[in-house]
């Protein structure tokens, strides 16, 4: 390095190398003689720095320098590509990098593609929508929902087309009973892990026929944070054999496999022999496997049975039902349902429908009532203008439905049931509230049975003849069939337009019934039959609610209001399953009490659960959740089925169990399917 440094000092011609980094230049003063000191007008001038072993002007470099001659060495050419690879490196990576990269992008394609898959699944579950078509090929018109779903989200996502439209695209039916599967999978065990962690539940199920299979429908019901959950957890099909023994072992199986190890606390069926058996039902199966489980009858469904106990031994009753059936299938035709929306038009009636009766649908009955009570009119309009003008047979169903629903025994028989029938409703909606409890319910049906024998009286059945006559004076039906006393004359029924260019001699049939009936149908008749029904409903609704088969429930409606001694039957059930100290229970009760009578003497059970803690009031809160854990009907049970019927509907009918069974869950558990994350599946 001297030596070079020494070279480039004593040399005029300067040469280059680039083999070895530059060596700073020293910077030299020129000499003191050599300053220009200036005149006195332009004053000193700057001295001029000398660099040494600088370039001058006048420098000349050989034909061939050495940076020439080293710009065209192996080494720097090697170097050069380095360096070359190594900026293009820093702008767009290393090919491991690149590669890493590339794969990472086509990752987070595939996993939002995936999600995308996922979307579509829930939102055809949750929706009830078939997924498959009978032909799913690219000729196909229709490929099913799913794919025809895919499609148009191909239209608005460019790299969810790429993928869907390659030869592997997972769309396949494998590849939704996998994502239908881990879906509803994820429900359940939400369900499951709630129910655990309350440390007990309650059974409910129910049977049904679904096409050629018996489905059983089980539901649970548990506490969190003193708040009342009902949950669906599936169909277990029982097709081969439905006896106790079967229903019971396929029960115990299905939580079992579920993981379920907790206590069974109260059990919730129908009132079928094979279900409530006493000694060889499905409850006492339970019972034995799980010694705590109460059996409750379900509530609401002991409602729909009184009113089938009314229906039979009030033969009037059970005609007026039967006739709201037939009026129901005849509206049903297109062509007599758009005749009577225009006539309800024309009147000034508000559309209201005639529904279907069931069995099953308990408010069905009362809103026929009041459908056919406010469209009387339109009615009774509608089946003169297709007797006078229809020839078709249905002339002859139009006669018949018009000799009923005129009769007087039919009116009075419409009113009184739509009175009954509205108190009963009120009963029967309450019963079915996912969060009703057993307390609530006693205090109820106490009221409703008061109900009745309040208007057992003859001021309320006054009350209810007034509403009859008003019916009747309004609709211009009968007007003279309240008494012999009544002074004005009854309608004569109408002679079709068909008779009316001939002489008619003889009087027919129904004019002389009508003359014989004249003095039958009066107040002190009805009075009698209105006296009947209403015995009917109050002998029944104590016969199905028995103060025996209401000793649990009166005992937690008495524990609900803090009574300790009046709720012993409840706390002797259940003490030693939840370990409960009873004298300090005893002491929680009474605190809790003065606590919230302080606030509102009329206290109810919503105001307990503002004040309650776990810790401070150990004994009372466990009781508590347990109280509201018992179940007071299978309803959720029924409306399973309703899901069930929409979902495996006849198009849909060789799906298989399992796919059928978690659809149903992602459909009937809507509010848990809404916070199922893509992300997580």
């Amino acid at each position: 390095m001297e030596q070079k440094k020494e070279a480039l000092e004593n040399n005029s011609v300067a040469e280059i190398d680039t083999d070895d980094p530059p060596v700073l230049p020293e910077v030299q003063k020129l000499p003191s003689e050599s300053i220009d000191i200036g005149d006195i007008n332009t004053g000193p001038i700057r001295p001029k720095l000398q660099i040494s072993g600088s370039i001058s002007k006048t420098s000349k470099f050989n034909s061939k320098s050495k940076l020439e001659i080293h710009a065209t060495t192996k080494q720097h050419l090697i170097n050069s590509e380095k360096w070359a690879s190594y900026t293009q490196n820093i702008k767009s990576g290393s090919v491991h990098t690149q590669t890493a990269s590339a794969y990472r992008e086509k990752v987070l394609k595939n996993r939002a593609y995936i999600k995308n898959l996922i979307d579509i699944v829930l939102y055809l579950g949750r929706q009830g929508l078939a997924f498959r078509a009978h032909n799913e090929e690219k000729t196909s018109i229709n490929q099913g929902n799913f794919k025809e779903a895919c499609v148009l989200l191909s239209k608005c996502n460019e790299d969810f087309s790429t993928i869907f439209n390659e030869k592997t695209n997972y769309t396949s039916w494998s590849i939704q009973n996998d994502l239908i599967n881990i879906s509803a999978q994820m429900i359940k065990n939400t369900i499951v892990n709630e129910l655990i962690e309350s440390g007990f539940f309650s059974v409910m199920c129910d049977e049904a026929r679904c096409f050629r299979q018996e489905q059983m429908s089980i539901c649970v019901r548990y506490t969190k944070n003193l708040k009342v959950y009902e949950r669906f957890l599936g169909f277990i099909d029982v097709s081969e054999n439905q006896n106790a023994d079967a229903l019971a072992t396929a029960m115990i199986s299905f939580f079992e496999i579920n993981k379920i190890n907790v206590p069974i606390v109260a059990q919730a069926y129908d009132g079928a022999n094979v279900m409530s058996g006493k000694f060889n039902g499905v409850q006492q199966k339970i019972k034995s496997k799980y010694p705590y489980a109460v059996y409750t009858h379900c509530m609401a469904h002991r409602i729909n049975l009184i009113v089938l106990d009314m229906c039979k031994l009030v033969k009037d009753t059970r005609i007026v039902f039967n006739c709201l059936e037939t009026l129901y299938v005849y509206f049903s035709h297109p062509g007599n349902d758009a005749k009577f929306t225009e006539i309800q038009v024309k009147l000034g009636i508000k559309k209201t429908s005639l529904t279907r009766l069931s069995d099953t649908r308990w408010n069905c009955r009362v809103r026929n009532c009041v459908a056919v009570k406010l469209n009387f009119k339109a009615i009774v309009t509608l089946l003169n203008d297709e007797i006078n003008s229809s020839t078709n047979k249905d002339v002859v169903q139009a006669m018949g439905i018009m000799t009923i629903i005129t009769k007087p025994s039919f009116i009075v028989n419409l009113i009184i049931l739509e009175e009954v029938l509205q108190i009963i409703n009120i009963l029967s909606t309450q019963l079915q509230k996912k969060d009703a409890t057993l307390g609530s319910a006693v205090t109820l049906i106490e009221g409703v049975i008061k109900t009745f024998e309040s208007l057992r009286t003859e001021v309320e059945f006054h009350n209810i003849w007034e509403k009859i006559i008003n019916f009747t004076k309004i609709n211009n039906i009968i007007p003279d069939f309240l008494g012999p006393n009544s002074k004005t004359s009854k309608r004569q029924r109408q002679s079709t337009s068909n008779l009316e260019d001939f002489h008619v001699f003889a009087t027919t049939s129904s004019e002389q019934q009508n003359q014989n009936e004249f003095n039958q149908y009066t107040e002190s008749y009805w009075r009698t039959h209105y006296y009947q029904i209403i015995d009917t409903l109050i002998i029944h609704f104590n016969k199905r609610f028995s103060s025996n088969s209401l000793e649990l429930a009166t005992s937690i409606d008495y524990f609900h209001k803090m009574n300790y001694y009046e709720s012993q039957c409840f706390i002797e059930q259940y003490k030693d399953l939840l370990n409960v100290d009873v004298n300090t229970l005893q002491s929680e009760m009474l605190v809790v009490k003065n606590c919230v009578s302080r606030r509102n003497p009329s206290f109810t059970l919503e105001d307990i659960k503002l004040i309650m803690d776990a810790e401070l009031y150990p004994n009372l809160y466990k009781l508590l959740s347990l109280s509201l854990t018992i179940p007071i009907s299978s309803a959720t049970c029924e409306r399973s089925f309703s899901a069930m019927r929409k979902i495996k509907n006849w198009l849909r009918t060789s799906m298989n169990q399992d796919r059928f069974t978690n659809l149903s869950l992602i459909y009937i558990e809507r509010d848990l399917s809404n916070e199922l994350s893509n992300e997580k599946i």
